[in-house]
């Protein structure tokens, strides 16, 4: 089984996931280095609502193409058709 589970990796304290994960054997891993990574600190309680609505509003999404429905499920029609 394969899964994937971001992780930060600090030289000074070593892997540190963002979720919790429970690994009773030792496993094989496979590790993406990726660029340096910049992390919001929150005050509140991690999973909490509020902590979500402050890292949305310090970071917001972008607003996108702003797609219609009927496109998106053309696009999703299209992909379809084309996985053979």
């Amino acid at each position: 089984m394969l899964q994937t589970i971001e992780a930060t990796y600090d030289p000074k304290t070593g892997l540190a996931f963002s979720e919790a994960v429970e690994i009773t054997e030792p496993i094989k891993v496979l590790v993406t280095i990726l660029s340096p990574c910049q992390t919001v600190a929150l005050s509140l309680e991690r999973g909490s609502a509020q902590a979500l609505i402050a890292a949305l509003q310090a970071h917001p999404l972008s607003e996108g193409e702003g797609f219609s429905d009927e496109q998106i499920e053309a696009q999703v029609l299209e992909a379809r058709e084309n996985w053979e």
